[in-house]
């Protein structure tokens, strides 16, 4: 069965119920921000917006740009400053996370390995909330 609910300016496909509420995890709703037309960086700050105690659109206003530094990847300048918001100490391990599963933090050579994997910006988007849930 396929559900199409309309959440704020978003649609979100084939999800569980819980009550009036949409049973969502934070890879989840990141994948879906992402599939929504928000860049890596604002997909993952919507996410965990709960988590820094703001609404979607002021998570969304702090973002960090995309490439923005050197030309890294916004999901891991995203998660990088998530986690110097909720948890210092995570930092250095989400980095080294990071790059284990990666390989790289640069943008350009993260979206060239991605489509030679028959992958793209949205798995790295939904994989770098996995990380920072987990952390």
């Amino acid at each position: 069965m396929r559900i199409c609910i309309p959440v704020g300016m978003r649609r979100i496909w084939n999800q569980s119920w819980k009550g009036d509420k949409i049973d969502m995890g934070y890879e989840e709703l990141a994948r879906a921000n992402h599939r929504s037309g928000n860049n890596c960086s604002v997909s993952l700050f919507k996410a965990f917006a709960d988590k820094l105690g703001k609404s979607e659109d002021e998570a969304a206003k702090i973002a960090p740009s995309p490439r923005s530094e050197g030309g890294k990847c916004g999901g891991y300048l995203a998660g990088r400053k998530l986690l110097e918001m909720l948890n210092p100490e995570a930092v250095e391990e989400f980095e080294k996370r990071f790059l284990e599963e990666n390989g790289d933090n640069k943008c350009a050579s993260l979206i060239l390995k991605r489509r030679l994997q028959g992958k793209n910006c949205n798995d790295l988007v939904g994989e770098t909330a996995r990380i920072i849930e987990s952390i």
